[in-house]
């Protein structure tokens, strides 16, 4: 029994009930984890060999931090889109990259939150798994719909597949769009959020550009991507064309934020990205990813700057007359041929291309056998994800090799998935830009209700509503300049696929994430004016 009289002076009591031993205890739970983590580390870096040494750590170094704070795989997820591919597993023929591992950790760390809600309370969110919002609360139940429906329109076609494998690769890439566009939504809560994944994106694309840099520079490449003396970069992506792709998605963002930015410090950070990517994706000679970044910066212009569309709509007029002059007989040929030689679309051979149009003949050759597989399954198609296995049977003349898809992605999955495929991925499409342009009329029209109000005279409004008022504008315009610069990032890939195939390479990941910053910005834009200008809520 505990007699405070026979204590001495200073002397300190110890408190030897369960409940002060229990505390005790847990407070020593963290050190003794990452002792025995250190030691782990080091004897994987000792005694496993090369690359497991290093991979194991890692791996189990990001699978404890997701499991805690899930939103760290969001954040991670752009970094391991273009550097992923430097490591991969083989599991059973399927090549996984840390992007996949990254999706499925995940997943697996917010059904480990389905659990806990059993147990928590709900009427607040909790730190770690529980730190989310709700399903019907952040994703659009259309674009769930849409993104179902195409799921299953890629598991009819596998019917009739040719190959199993190569199916299950196209099914588990889409199956992990669907994870990081359902979760991903739930998990991004906050402003601040938001923009801290916007920029681990510019320092992602930023590191791939200048790796894009050393191989022009340093001449690192195959003789195959040498046009015109000077090399194609293609980054870790092991295509140009991809990596121009990837390049515009980023590159698309910074544009918007540097032309329609509030702030001159966002205005110049943006400038200077989309300087360092602009330079990267020229060099990359992507034909696809030029007209792409060009109807992109278009689109980010006559949205983002209303008086301006007069002349976009003159321009395009003039354009449409002179195209109308040159197949009316009025405009010269020899005044458009050099533009149409750039393009590739006159003097092409099949069969003896030069070196400066065979690329473009390869594309239009494999767009031919593309249309002439689905004319051949119209319904089902051949499979998802065997447009290769089945391209040796409908080739034409020289083009004999097949590059994996058909450098055009709606050709590609009808001949894949036949019109039922087809019909799918519209409606998805069309699914995205409905959330989208729903998204930025939301966030447009509470920025034009604060420039409104920014109008009042001064008078009107006290010292405190007045610099309320000025930093809600800030706000609300930085938001809108994101909010039309990722629909131009959702665009320049619908475009881009028109002369090409971005699903690869882990990107499908990527759009899901541009599509989810756009979803949430809107829920984040309607917190933010209504709370004061806070950044979180």
């Amino acid at each position: 029994m505990y007699n405070p009289g026979l204590v001495k002076s200073g002397q300190m009591v110890r408190d030897l009930s369960p409940q002060s031993m229990l505390a005790q205890v847990r407070s020593h739970i963290a050190n003794v984890l990452g002792l025995l983590s250190g030691i782990f580390a080091i004897f994987c870096l000792l005694v496993l060999p090369m690359p497991w040494n290093t991979r194991i750590p890692l791996y189990l170094t990001v699978a404890i931090w997701t499991g805690l704070r899930p939103r760290v795989a969001l954040y991670l997820l752009p970094i391991a889109v273009p550097w992923g591919s430097l490591d991969t597993l083989d599991v059973s023929g399927l090549n996984l990259t840390s992007s996949d591992i990254l999706v499925g950790l995940f997943a697996a760390s917010w059904l480990a939150g389905l659990v806990l809600r059993s147990s928590a309370a709900k009427t607040h969110p909790l730190p770690g798994p529980l730190d989310r919002t709700t399903l019907k609360e952040s994703m659009p139940t259309y674009l769930i719909f849409a993104l179902l429906l195409l799921l299953f329109a890629m598991l009819v076609s596998m019917v009739g597949t040719f190959s199993m494998q190569a199916s299950l690769k196209e099914i588990i890439k889409w199956l992990e769009f669907l994870a990081v566009v359902l979760l991903g939504t739930q998990y991004l809560r906050s402003r601040r959020q938001i923009w801290t994944l916007v920029t681990i994106l510019f320092l992602a694309a930023i590191s791939q550009a200048c790796y894009g840099y050393a191989q022009y520079f340093l001449n690192l490449g195959p003789q195959a991507f040498v046009r015109d003396a000077s090399l194609r970069v293609y980054g870790t992506f092991g295509q140009p064309n991809p990596f121009a792709g990837y390049m515009n998605m980023t590159l698309t963002i910074a544009t918007a934020l540097m032309l329609l930015g509030k702030d001159w410090a966002t205005r110049i950070l943006a400038g200077a990205t989309a300087l360092l990517l602009g330079i990267a994706e020229y060099l990359s000679q992507s034909r696809g990813g030029e007209i792409a970044i060009t109807i992109a910066i278009l689109f980010i212009v006559t949205l983002g700057i209303p008086r301006l569309r007069p002349l976009m709509a003159t321009g395009a007029i003039a354009i449409l007359g002179v195209v109308a002059g040159y197949l009316g007989g009025i405009v010269p040929e020899r005044l458009l041929m050099p533009i149409l030689r750039i393009l590739g679309l006159v003097q092409l051979s099949f069969t003896s291309p030069n070196p400066q149009d065979y690329a473009t003949a390869e594309r239009l050759a494999h767009w031919i056998a593309g249309i002439n597989i689905f004319l051949a399954h119209p319904i089902t198609g051949v499979g998802i994800g065997n447009y290769p296995n089945v391209y040796p049977q409908y080739y034409i003349t020289i083009f004999v090799n097949a590059l994996g898809h058909a450098h055009n992605y709606y050709i590609n999955i009808a001949a894949e998935t036949g019109v039922v495929g087809l019909t799918a991925f519209l409606l998805f499409l069309t699914a995205v830009f409905v959330a989208g342009s729903h998204s930025y009329r939301a966030v447009s029209r509470k920025y034009l209700q604060v420039k409104v109000q920014r109008a009042k005279p001064k008078a009107a409004m006290s010292e405190t509503e007045m610099r309320r008022t000025l930093h809600l504008l800030k706000v609300l315009t930085n938001d809108r300049a994101l909010a039309i610069g990722l629909l131009a990032a959702l665009l320049s890939v619908f475009v881009h696929n028109m002369v090409d195939d971005l699903y690869v390479h882990s990107m499908t990941n990527l759009f899901a994430l541009l599509l989810i910053l756009l979803i949430r910005l809107e829920g984040v834009t309607s917190n933010v004016a209504s709370n004061g200008g806070r950044l979180d809520y």
